[in-house]
């Protein structure tokens, strides 16, 4: 089966989630020293539905991980979901035809504002130590 089948990707149990998500949170605040990292992320299904609309080819969406740039002088972490066909290749518009100027958004490249721990659920085990 390839690495970008349909049905690539794993579910975890809750322990090792968020054992995962706790080991992140210590990473990020002890040794990056980070106040307040970047935790999660909240897409909205439609949003999603209309990313993988008109995209016959598209087996799944990857995540990529972005610097917000809008000159505030803060480095926001930010997610990126784009999605992606069964060879792993990025479903967007042409990099010639669209890196010389930004134009009006497509529905090639979704990103968000809601963001954790600014706009987090309440407390469980994938988010803080007291779920």
């Amino acid at each position: 089966m390839s690495k970008f089948s349909k049905e690539a990707g794993k579910f975890l149990s809750l322990l090792k989630g968020s054992k995962q998500t706790q080991a992140y949170r210590i990473d990020q605040i002890d040794r990056k020293k980070h106040k307040d990292p970047l935790l999660s992320g909240f897409f909205g299904i439609d949003k999603i539905h209309e990313l993988l609309a008109n995209k016959p080819t598209a087996s799944g969406i990857r995540i990529y991980y972005g610097l917000d740039i809008d000159g505030d002088g803060k480095r926001d972490k930010k997610f990126l979901l784009v999605a992606c066909d069964a060879e792993g290749n990025d479903i967007i518009p042409s990099a010639t035809a669209h890196l010389e100027k930004d134009g009006e958004p497509a529905s090639d490249i979704l990103g968000t504002d809601t963001y954790c721990p600014y706009d987090c659920p309440k407390a469980n085990p994938l988010n803080s130590d007291n779920g």
